[in-house]
């Protein structure tokens, strides 16, 4: 007797969510489904549809009546908001630090190289992105620890749990803030409380909901990153051996792992007009899921879309979704990963699996939470 594979975003679907989406993008232009918290509402998974429906000003982000201004907010709130965090948190101002970066990554694999035998999430994955989003930030070393619960938090599956996590780490902004406003620095929280746009700035509330956004996006996104990546990297020999070959290939390398294993898998729209979507009507009020995943699989835009290729160009994911909500954060988290997997081949070419891999079950990631590894003997 064969068990059925579980329904999208029910428990054990994340374990392996690719055949359910390949099945489903082949029976209709939008799928109904049930979602733990949505409840029914729409799937998009072929690649067409998931990009024109992220950028149709009729969908826009849910929004809680309670919630303030943030960047998930519509035109002309969300512009206004854009406009003043991207010259603060530039692809400048983090490839300044890329160097940076390269020293505390390689500061962790000392410590890999000495041990021989580690959990690669909890050792690099984990500590590195909130190492790099702290500085950026300007949080002192000594609370380093207290923003990592913070951001870890988020990663909980029910709305209960991420709502505490979101109050503490409100509470922890909070003070940060408070403390920038008379000791400035050379940092993203710094530049934003000083950002204008002629006589405009953020208010307070929308201060302290753009830093928590930085927060948890900047280091829950490239932790997955880090992860997927070595994993794909250690279960395909013959992509880490051109790797190994040709570091030009780093870039190419980061861009596959998120086509092919984005930590985001889906985004939540709500319609705010009936949306017509080839004879199917998303009313007015239902929610719409657009899947990433399944768009970075769709063989009508993908040649092979399965196979891991590091060298596939061109490489038109959307696992930073599209449109005016494309993530802000892409340039970090394409910039650590770069630097964290680039160090991981060149440093340990001889690095193997150790055990087996742990993938979350979770509907808000797709991402490990055990990598075992053996690094080998280091390059010398």
């Amino acid at each position: 007797m064969t068990t059925a594979p579980p329904g999208p975003y029910s428990p054990g679907f994340q374990l392996d969510p690719f055949p359910t989406l390949a099945r489903l993008r082949d029976e209709a232009p939008l799928n109904r489904v049930t979602h733990p918290e949505l409840g029914a509402c729409w799937l998009a998974i072929r690649y067409d549809l998931v990009k024109s429906l992220s950028a149709d000003p009729r969908m826009v982000k849910p929004q809680n009546p309670l919630d303030g201004n943030s960047l998930n907010s519509s035109p002309p709130v969300h512009t206004r908001l854009r406009k003043l965090a991207q010259a603060s948190f530039s692809p400048q101002r983090i490839e300044a630090i890329r160097a940076w970066t390269g020293q505390v990554t390689g500061q962790i694999l000392d410590e890999m190289a000495e041990r021989g035998t580690v959990d690669l999430l909890s050792v690099l994955a984990d500590p590195m992105p909130i190492t790099v989003i702290s500085r950026l930030l300007g949080v002192p070393a000594e609370e380093m620890d207290e923003l990592r619960s913070c951001a870890t938090g988020f990663l909980t599956e029910t709305e209960e749990l991420r709502d505490q996590a979101l109050g503490v780490a409100h509470a922890y902004v909070l003070r940060l803030v408070a403390h920038k406003r008379t000791h400035p620095g050379d940092d993203v929280t710094s530049a934003l409380i000083a950002a204008r746009d002629g006589q405009d700035r953020l208010d307070e509330d929308e201060l302290v909901r753009m830093v928590i956004a930085l927060l948890v996006n900047g280091s829950i996104t490239t932790t997955n990153i880090i992860g997927t990546g070595t994993h794909l990297l250690l279960t395909h020999p013959d992509q880490h051996d051109r790797l190994l070959r040709g570091p030009e290939l780093i870039r190419g390398t980061v861009e596959e792992v998120l086509r092919l294993q984005g930590p985001i898998g889906a985004i939540t729209w709500q319609a705010a007009e009936d949306v017509e979507v080839e004879g199917l009507v998303i009313a007015a009020g239902e929610y719409l899921i657009t899947s990433l995943q399944g768009a970075n699989r769709d063989p009508s835009w993908f040649d092979r879309p399965d196979v891991f290729d590091i060298t596939r160009n061109p490489n038109p994911h959307l696992s930073f979704s599209h449109g005016i909500h494309h993530c802000l954060g892409a340039p970090l988290a394409r910039m650590e990963a770069q630097v964290a997997l680039d160090a991981l081949v060149r440093r340990f070419p001889g690095m193997r699996p150790a055990g087996e891999a742990v993938w979350r079950d979770s509907h808000v990631v797709r991402g490990l939470t055990h990598l075992p590894v053996s690094v080998g003997v280091p390059a010398a």
